[in-house]
């Protein structure tokens, strides 16, 4: 469309509105068409962030909440006048084949293009990747609009939305080949640089198309033309020679000096490639029907116009097919010139749902916008923006297949700065970070130079908040004690290097969750033994944004009927009493405002391991599954225990490897829960038995045969050990009582640093009790050499 009194340019062209009548004007129209942020559209905006990312160049992230569409999460680029940064349109290296968003920066890159931020454009074929609407780049007609809505960066540097802009191309023979009879002659084309089909017409190919051939997939008649003169405008002429006519069954080559004008064989135009014979002159003139469009030097093909001359066009002209709410991209034009490209995400309920098409226009009328055009969205909807630490392109919304898709076309935001290595543009690190009242956070800080090339920070940097909703002292930032964006100005004496940034302080998250300090995972119970001690970590989310905290932004309570046995400490420490008791339970409750999470904690364990010495051997044992109680809530710590027990308990350990057979002990019942441990131990070579084919496996276990029976297992866990002797057991007053079979054993498990004995006796012949089992086998399990004595 024409825009008339208006001027949108960019670079060194850029006009704002002169003059105090027209600025009236402009006022009014503004104030009777914009509505307040959030009232329709996207819905109520409840965290939105405004980020320079270059000294014309705004990027703006919304999240809106609202019970009829839920959460939404939108991203904005906006232009804001002359400056550094300014509007291109690229289609990739060809027309055909498409390219994800990090394919088409990596070519702008080849192309010597510094890309600050990228967006996809136009609608393309999803077989193909060819755009359906126009390309023009860098002042080279590409590809016809087929009809389509186009957007441009003119060369004035103003941008113009055209309307259904046609672009015709005839070609008329000047003669001079081998068959005079056709001069004068003329054909006018139907497409350039498109897909061709059977029932398409005429089609003309230059090898901006297709670097390989012209990729038609049916047989047809083909001219190539050699370019004598010109290139490709959307308002001009060439002149060409004809070079070659034939007929090819399928696809056939372009060439880099070429055009080739063809027509599937059953088209109805096919006839009309005998208009031309070899050797031909050519003139190729080429029609735009929008004189400002004809001027571009960038272009894509759109949608909809959405907004025309302030006002929403005519909602029954829209493409019916994507009215319903999806992800969304679109281009509008302010008033006073600014920019406006926005992405809705959508097609995912815990990031965005989405937008209907009136909803877009919606959206747009009330960020100012008072021209606007649909661009292809859905699965394609993707920005990518440079980040100032890295330098790198990130995608930062949420396209909705999972991943960017490849695009026809994209929108680029580039600049003509130079790099040049000396820090002049400061970003915050956590730019745009939420906080509770009250928390607070460390400044830190990315630096840029001219070219918006990350450097190393300067080490200087002195920060103020200009808003009053925080403060900032020796290189901590502390949210004040009320909701609102502080914003942040920042900047390096020794360098000059300035910037602004800016924090979100909320009153109240909208999540809480918890997890185990040390942990992973989100914590939705408790299972605790009597005598436990566990620290909770709350985090705090706000519509789904991590939310920084202190540690009195949260509260913490047990539930009424828990607490004679539970508590919980101011800083999230959860206490089990030692005469707590198996099967108890209750609930800790943390709180941040009307934000509250409540874990259920339950007592399991065994009631005799409370403050004993064991307890934490046993309780490591009995989570592996090495070891069980003698009843639900009894682990029967000081009852000793009988042979077929610990070596069951040491088959456990192994992981309860499959045995074949049975143990050849006579006194071994078959049926017996320890059979199996007995036959695997035995074909280890770890239970011997009592002699005369016995093993005695209900008898009590001594301690000098546990010992024996671990020393024979050592091999089995693939354990090291360092033999000891008799001089290992000096210090033990007892250790003549030691059976002979029974000494290296022991005193092997003493240099290991595993048994220590008590009151300087070994007691090698009283029972083993199950506590000392547990102790023994842990230690034996999570032997490290290099703690030992």
């Amino acid at each position: 469309m024409k825009q008339k009194m208006r001027g949108r340019a960019l670079r060194g062209a850029w006009s704002f509105l002169k003059g105090a009548a027209r600025s009236a004007c402009s006022v009014l129209l503004a104030g009777a068409l914009i509505l307040p942020a959030g009232a329709v559209g996207a819905g109520p905006a409840v965290y939105k962030n405004s980020r320079k990312l270059a000294d014309n160049f705004e990027y703006v992230h919304t999240i809106s909440h609202s019970s009829a569409m839920g959460r939404q999460e939108s991203h904005t680029l906006k232009i804001l006048g002359n400056g550094d940064v300014h509007p291109l349109f690229l289609g990739g290296d060809t027309i055909y084949g498409g390219l994800t968003i990090d394919q088409i920066l990596a070519h702008a890159e080849s192309l010597g293009l510094n890309v600050i931020a990228a967006v996809n454009s136009d609608f393309y074929s999803m077989q193909n990747g060819v755009p359906l609407g126009l390309v023009v780049e860098n002042g080279v007609y590409k590809s016809s609009p087929s009809g389509r809505n186009a957007v441009a960066v003119l060369d004035t540097g103003e941008i113009h939305i055209a309307r259904s802009p046609s672009v015709s191309m005839t070609l008329t023979n000047l003669g001079g080949g081998e068959n005079y009879e056709v001069m004068g002659q003329s054909v006018t084309v139907d497409h350039f640089n498109k897909y061709r089909t059977d029932t398409g017409g005429l089609y003309i190919f230059s090898s901006a198309f297709s670097t390989v051939s012209t990729r038609t997939p049916t047989g047809g008649c083909f001219v190539r033309f050699e370019i004598l003169e010109g290139t490709p405008k959307l308002h001009g002429t060439m002149l060409l020679e004809v070079a070659e006519i034939t007929e090819a069954p399928g696809d056939f080559p372009i060439g880099d000096e070429y055009l080739v004008l063809s027509a599937s064989s059953i088209s109805s135009r096919a006839g009309e490639l005998s208009k031309f014979s070899l050797g031909d002159r050519v003139l190729l003139e080429t029609v735009c029907s929008d004189e400002r469009l004809a001027t571009a030097q960038w272009a894509s093909g759109g949608g909809d116009i959405l907004i025309e001359n302030g006002a929403i066009t005519d909602q029954t002209q829209w493409d019916k097919d994507i009215l319903a709410a999806h992800p969304r991209t679109a281009f509008g034009i302010k008033a006073d010139g600014t920019i406006v490209t926005y992405v809705m995400d959508g097609r995912n309920n815990s990031v965005s749902s989405g937008l209907k098409l009136k909803d877009l226009a919606d959206e747009l009328l009330a960020q100012g916008c008072i021209d606007a055009i649909n661009l292809d969205g859905g699965g394609s909807s993707v920005m990518s923006i440079r980040v100032p630490t890295t330098g790198m392109q990130k995608v930062i919304n949420a396209p909705s297949d999972g991943a960017p898709r490849k695009c026809g076309s994209y929108l680029l935001f580039v600049t003509d700065k130079k790099p040049d290595g000396y820090p002049k543009h400061l970003t915050l690190l956590d730019e745009g970070a939420v906080l509770l009242t009250g928390a607070t956070l460390a400044l830190n800080y990315t630096a840029q130079d001219a070219g918006y090339k990350p450097v190393t920070a300067p080490e200087d940097v002195f920060a103020s908040s200009t808003t009053g909703y925080g403060t900032v002292e020796n290189g901590m930032y502390k949210a004040g004690p009320k909701k609102g964006t502080d914003r942040l100005s920042f900047s390096s004496p020794s360098t000059g290097a300035s910037g602004t940034g800016s924090f979100f302080i909320i009153e109240r998250p909208t999540e809480l969750s918890v997890k185990l300090e040390g942990g992973v995972g989100t914590l939705k119970s408790l299972t605790l033994w009597a005598g436990d001690s566990v620290r909770i970590v709350p985090r705090a989310t706000y519509y789904g944004k991590n939310v920084v905290a202190a540690p009195n932004n949260f509260t913490y309570s047990v539930s009424e009927e828990a607490q004679s046995w539970l508590s919980v400490s101011e800083d999230g420490v959860v206490t089990v009493s030692e005469t707590a008791t198996s099967g108890l339970n209750g609930a800790v409750t943390v709180q941040a405002g009307s934000a509250m999470v409540t874990i259920d904690v339950f007592i399991t364990g065994f009631d005799d391991a409370a403050g004993h010495w064991g307890r934490d051997f046993i309780r490591a044992l009995h989570a592996a599954g090495i070891v069980k109680g003698q009843t639900d809530t009894l682990f029967g710590s000081e009852n000793t225990i009988i042979r077929a027990d610990f070596v069951l308990m040491l088959h456990r350990a192994a992981g309860a490897p499959q045995v074949e057979g049975m143990s050849s002990f006579t006194d071994v019942a078959p049926e017996a829960y320890y059979a199996a441990a007995i036959a695997w131990a035995e074909q280890a070579g770890i239970a011997l038995g009592t002699g005369d084919g016995l093993f005695n496996p209900t008898g009590t276990l001594t301690r000098e045969q546990a010992f024996t029976l671990v020393h024979r297992a050592f091999d089995v866990f693939s354990m090291p050990k360092t033999e000891g002797s008799q001089a290992d057991l000096a210090l033990f007053s007892d250790a003549q009582s030691i059976a002979d079979y029974a000494v290296v054993p022991t005193a092997t498990l003493v240099k290991m640093g595993i048994v220590s004995g008590a009151g300087g006796a070994v007691m090698p012949k009283s029972g083993m009790t199950r506590a000392q089992m547990a102790k023994v086998l842990y230690s034996v399990l999570n032997y490290n050499s290099a703690h030992q004595p």
